[in-house]
């Protein structure tokens, strides 16, 4: 009798390890391919200059400049 026990608290176990809520999936795109057009300064490796930093940096400002484009647009449309 002990061991239908045990195996029915083993497969109680499992069945509730399994009906956990799946963990909700994030941007499929990492940091790294946020913008495919500055993915060609990784090759700055090549010749010695570090080109993941240079490529995130490029993306920080590319995003920093997008931000502050889209802030003046808003600013005119709310004075129309």
């Amino acid at each position: 009798m002990s061991h239908i026990k045990w195996i029915t608290v083993v497969l109680a176990i499992f069945l509730f390890v399994g009906c956990k809520e799946k963990p909700k999936t994030s941007d499929t795109k990492g940091k790294d391919e946020a913008r495919q057009s500055t993915r060609t300064l990784e090759a700055a490796d090549l010749v010695g200059y570090d080109g993941k930093h240079l490529r995130k940096s490029t993306d920080r400002v590319l995003d920093a400049n997008d931000k502050h484009n889209q802030d003046i647009q808003k600013a005119l449309d709310d004075n129309k």
